[in-house]
Formats: C-alpha cells, structure tokens, sequence
C-alpha cells in the first residue's frame, strides 16, 4: 500500500489513524506500526470517505484534509467532530438502555469516545470514533433491522451448572426456552443464569459505547435443545424455531460449546442472518461459501495452521531437544510424534492436524509415530475414567516406546495424556497448537505438573494484562460495577465480549445502512497492519477473509507459577513477553531461543467442560 514521501506509518494506530504530532511521538515508540505487503483491496463503492481521526465523513461545506488514512470508503452518516470530551454517564443501567444523552452547542456528542485520535472505547480494537449520528438511516435495511432496533440473539448451549457472587447456577432447566432482555428479568433467570444476566449488562454497555446510528441493539438469549448433546439435526431445528420466535439480525455463538454450530450458522446464512462468535475454527472455504454471512474473531483453520507449522518448521525441526529432563535425550536429534483427535463433532481439528502433518512433513519433519483421543474439550472424563486412562496410557507407551522425544500436539483439550506420561515417567517435549481452551492457565493446570512442565503453545489469544487492564473486565465493570464474581465469569467461561465487539465493529463500520453488504465492504476496509503490542492483535480481513486474528503468540508452560487469576498453580508464560508474530516471521533458533523463565504469564483463562 502505497503512502506519501516520508510518511512511515509509525505515527499511525492500529486503524490507520495518524497521531497529531506530541502525541504520535509518544505513541510511536510504545505503539508503531507498519503496513503489510497484502493484495487487499479496500471497497471503492461506498460514496463517503474516512477522515484522520475517525470514519465520519465531511460537512458538505467542508474539504476533506489533505491526506486520506488507510480506514477509507465506509458507508458512514453524517456527524458532528469526534470528540474525546463526550457527554454522559456511563452507569450500570439494565436495559431496556436509557435515551443516549444529548450534546451541546454545535457540535452534539452522544458517544463517550476516548483517545487522541479518539476511538470508540478504552479498548485497542475499538473503531475510530463516531460520536453523533443525525440523519436517515434507512430504516428496515435488512433482515432483524427496523429504524429503531437490530435484533441480536444468542445461541447457547444451557446445560452447566456453576457457582457465581449470585449463588448456584443450574441452566439445565432453560433448555428450550426464550428470553427477551428488554423485559424484566424473571425469577428463574436471576436464580439460574449467569448468561442472562451478563447478557444483560453486554446489553446495555455496547449499546451506550458503540454507534448504532439511532437504532438500538435489542437483545434475546435462547438456549438450545439436545440436552447437551446436539446434533446436526436439532442445529438446523433450533434454527429454523429462532427465525420464526426472533427473526434476528445476527446471532451470537460464543456459548454454543458442543458442536455442530456449522449447520446451525449454515441455515441461517440461507435466510439472510448473520453469524459471530463461533466455537470452533473453520477453513476458508466454509466461509466464502457464505460471503460477509459469518464471521470470526478467531482464524481460520488455514490461518492457525500456516503460523503453528512455521512456527515447528523453524523452532523445532532440525533442533536438538533442549526441554526435558531426561538425560537421556537432551541435546540428541529430536523424534517426532503426532497426536490429535478424532471427536465426531471437532471437523476443525481433524482438517487441522491433516495440515499439520502434510506442512511439518513438507519443511523436511518426519513423524515416527501418531496417536489420537476420542474427545475434546475435556477436563475429566467424569464415568469414563478407566477407558480415558487405558488409551491414554497405551498412546503415550506407544511414543516411548517409538522414543518420541517431541510431541506435535495439533489441537483439542485434554488431561488424560499427560497424567499417563507422568505415571510412566514420560517425559517429553510437548508443542501444543492452541485452540481457546488449552492456552487458558485453568484448563492447563489440570495436566500432569511433573511432564507438562515441558509445554509449549503457539496460540492467538493477546496478553490480556492485570485484571484492571484487561478490556472484557473493564468493559462490564462500567456496564455494572458491582456485578462480583459475574465479571469474572463475563470475560471466562462466558466469553462473549470478544465476539460482541466484533458484531458491535461490523455495525458501526457499515454505517446507516445496515446489511451483509454494508458490513461486509466496512471490514475490508479496515487497514492491514501488524501489530507491535501483545495486548493488541493484528486483526484485518484480506479479500475473501472473513476471519479478524493474524498473528499469533508462542508461550512455555510453568507449572510452579501461580496463576495470575488465581485460584490454580501455573501459568502460561509468553516468550519475549508476548511478541506477536505472522505466519513465516518466527525468529532464529530452538524453542527457548528467546524464552526466559521470568517472561510474564498470560492472563487469559476459558474453562472447559468437565463431563
């Protein structure tokens, strides 16, 4: 992408925004960025233009500045300046959400914006700042739009049962039903549900925070049919009910947590309703068989695989075995073995470990051995406990016995295996490829302490920061400050923020008129740029990508670590303190070339099920 002479794009964020000059200073040694050679093409269509600082496009009587930021061509209505100095209170309020509060003067603010340039919250991936809209929005621009609302639904999976500050929560008995937020909340929802009442705070916090141009977003929570165990056929059923009872706009997955979520998400692409949030990592071609119709804050499986495989590619193969304290083979060649699984409802993982193995045995890798696990996403095998520890325990005597000194774990959670390693003093070399659950330091802690203390992850969850730091837990303390032990559980086992932004980003970047098109032309024009921050991933969509997360993050296992969140012993610890790379930009050397034993752990933590 082009840019004029002597323009770096270090003064630049991560949306492409320049800095005023005293502030790009400070921020371009903490925050520089730069653009990627990309074959991104950013949607010439739309009639309106993005300014420096935020995407609103000029008063008819004014010029537009002499430069254009790379965030440009987004159907975005008129508007009063962005400012950094918005009016309003943010307060816990539940919705229905109060009437935005008016500006004053001549130049009326309604969003609480922040940052110079300003953006739309404290949050790094938040847009460029809208903070008034006046206008037409169009109406009923599409399926769940009218003039006034966007139906947004979430899908989940009720069947948990969990102890929050609001007492025991036991969802099982919610299956089948709706809730609709802009109603009081029932009885049973306080006594039962955390996802409600989270739900009810995510509610109100993203419509008070983001620009919904004079529309406000009306939230509806159904959980699923199947009684935990769904099928292709209850999906498509709970689809076709969802329609008819909400006839959303978009719907949220983030809770749906036992498969099948393609079906589901694939009927509603048919009919017009958009998708965020899904569980699992799906290939390219999933999507682009439903252009601008599902999205994902998470890559792809081609995505995830190309930055893991170059990752052993130029870490692992043809190194000598640094981590292990087996004697016996430190320091000799390294021994490949491949595990994965084979659970029914996990297609992303099967196509996964395919190229993990196709890519390592490409750079030259050689696999001595393979072995697989029936289920993921598990912490206990709760009833199954003998068979879990009998193919455990034959797996990893089978890589003794192969002597696999490195095991290539291409994706899916689960303990068994390294707790059979450790009752056959086993202990080698693990490099995880993440999926959601297995970089969260709870899930980890579960493994085998002694022969887990030899893992490692290449992953594309962020550093999350201190708890004050972290944007989930910042966000729904405004929403409600005393929410307690909700909060926690708002940014862990709920984990809908992430894919709420992303919704709440699409909406905003498409301007008035909302559609699959306007949404979809919105995030292509979102800048290619790599980010230099931990905390701040590079998220952009390249042309026929529908998938935020570029980059990735390799992090080393320390048993002995309390976990910052606290509550379990051991932490992920991010090499180089979380130094953020693209798939083929790993640096030189073996896997603890850059690693220290005080790099910083992670603080992020997605609990998985125990069944």
């Amino acid at each position: 992408m082009g840019r004029a002479a002597g323009d770096t794009g270090k003064d630049r964020d991560p949306w492409g925004r320049r800095y005023p000059p005293l502030a790009g200073a400070i921020a371009a040694a903490a925050v520089a960025v730069f653009v990627l050679p990309s074959a991104l093409n950013v949607p010439q269509s739309n009639p309106t233009q993005t300014l420096e600082f935020a995407p609103i496009p000029p008063e008819d009587d004014d010029p537009p500045p002499p430069e254009q930021a790379n965030l440009a061509s987004l159907s975005l209505g008129s508007s009063s300046t962005a400012s950094g100095d918005a009016l309003g209170d943010a307060g816990p309020g539940l919705p229905p959400p109060p009437p935005l509060p008016g500006g004053t003067g001549d130049a009326p603010v309604t969003k609480r914006c922040i940052g110079n340039p300003p953006r739309q919250t404290e949050d790094p991936l938040a847009p460029p700042c809208v903070a008034h809209f006046e206008g037409d929005n169009g109406g009923a621009t599409h399926r769940g739009v009218t003039a006034d609302e966007v139906r947004i639904l979430f899908y989940v999976d009720g069947h948990i049962s969990v102890n929050t500050a609001a007492g025991q929560d036991d969802e099982t008995q919610l299956a089948g039903r709706y809730f609709d937020l802009w109603e009081p909340p029932t009885a049973d929802e306080e006594q039962n549900s955390s996802t409600m009442r989270i739900a009810r705070r995510w509610q109100s916090y993203f419509n008070d925070r983001f620009q919904t141009y004079d529309r406000v977003a009306h939230f509806y929570v159904y959980f699923a049919t199947g009684d935990g165990a769904p099928s292709a056929e209850t999906r498509r059923a709970d689809a076709i009910d969802n329609l008819q009872a909400v006839d959303p706009f978009a719907v949220v997955l983030s809770r749906a947590k036992t498969g099948y979520d393609r079906e589901y998400m694939e009927t509603m692409a048919a009919n017009g309703v958009l998708s965020f949030g899904a569980r699992n990592a799906y290939d390219a071609a999933f999507f682009r068989q439903h252009p601008g119709a599902i999205w994902s804050y998470r890559p792809s499986v081609e995505q995830h695989a190309d930055r893991y495989i170059s990752y052993v590619c130029s870490k692992v193969v043809g190194h000598p075995v640094v981590d292990t304290d087996d004697e016996t083979i430190l320091g000799g060649p390294r021994r490949l073995g491949l595990l994965y699984t084979t659970d029914p409802s996990r297609s992303d993982l099967h196509r996964f470990a395919q190229l993990t193995r196709e890519g390592v045995e490409a750079c030259g890798g050689e696999f001595v051995s393979t072995a697989t696990f029936p289920v993921s996403g598990r912490t206990y095998q709760t009833g199954r406990e003998d068979a879990a520890a009998l193919y455990a325990t034959n797996n990893m005597a089978t890589f003794q016995q192969d002597e696999v000194t490195t095991i290539i774990w291409a994706g899916g959670y689960e303990t068994d295996q390294s707790k059979a390693a450790g009752r056959l003093g086993y202990h080698p070399e693990w490099v995880l490829a993440g999926d959601n659950e297995s970089e969260g330091n709870w899930n980890a802690s579960y493994n085998d302490p002694e022969t887990f203390e030899y893992a490692w992850i290449v992953t594309h969850v962020p550093y999350r920061g201190d708890v004050d730091e972290d944007p989930c837990r910042q966000a729904i303390n405004e929403a409600d400050p005393g929410l307690g032990r909700d909060g926690s559980h708002a940014c862990g086992i709920s984990r809908f923020y992430e894919d709420l932004r992303q919704l709440f980003t699409g909406i905003q970047v498409a301007g008035p008129r909302l559609t699959v098109d306007t949404i979809d032309k919105g995030f292509h024009a979102i800048p290619p740029l790599a980010s230099t921050d931990p905390k701040l991933p590079a998220c952009f969509y390249d042309v026929g990508d529908y998938t935020c997360i570029k980059d990735a993050v390799a992090e080393h296992w320390d048993s002995q670590e309390p976990n910052p969140n606290g509550a379990t012993i051991g932490c992920w610890r991010m090499v180089e303190d979380g130094r953020r790379y693209l798939a083929g930009h790993w640096p030189g050397g073996n896997i603890d070339a850059q690693a220290t034993a005080t790099d910083r752990c992670n603080t992020f933590d997605n609990n998985a099920y125990i069944v």
